[in-house]
């Protein structure tokens, strides 16, 4: 399944955030097939690319190369995961299971949780927490 961020693919909306970005760079006056030119000098393409490379590993912990991969296999790839821990590709993870439902009474010390509700006795109910509903 390939995350989604509204109607845009999670790494396009990252690669185009990364895009977005390029021009706070500092006062950019034209863009070129051999780099950018600036009012302080010109950043050849291959630095260009270097300093994306950076951007992307630094604010989300994959390579530019990475970002394509998960979009392409629609797994979550990662170059710095591969590099600790070996696997270069792995399931999303599922989403989490719910919060059981909790009802907590108060007693002589501390209050005391139950999954269940509690209906022996004369303790006072001091608090309810329901499970949560799915989301749709």
């Amino acid at each position: 399944m390939i995350r989604m961020i509204g109607s845009v693919p999670a790494a396009v909306a990252a690669l185009l955030a990364l895009g977005a970005m390029l021009p706070l760079g500092g006062c950019v006056d034209m863009i070129t097939a051999h780099g950018i030119e600036t009012e302080t000098g010109k950043i050849k393409a291959p630095e260009m690319w270097t300093n994306l490379e950076v951007l992307s590993l630094v604010g989300t912990h994959k390579t530019l190369f990475d970002h394509v991969a998960t979009w392409v296999t629609g797994r979550d790839c990662s170059t710095p995961r591969a590099e600790r821990l070996g696997a270069y590709c792995v399931d999303w993870p599922g989403t989490p299971p719910p919060p059981p439902q909790v009802y907590c009474y108060a007693t002589l010390g501390r209050p005391t949780c139950y999954a269940q509700a509690y209906l022996q006795g004369n303790d006072r109910l001091i608090g309810f927490v329901p499970a949560s509903a799915p989301i749709r």
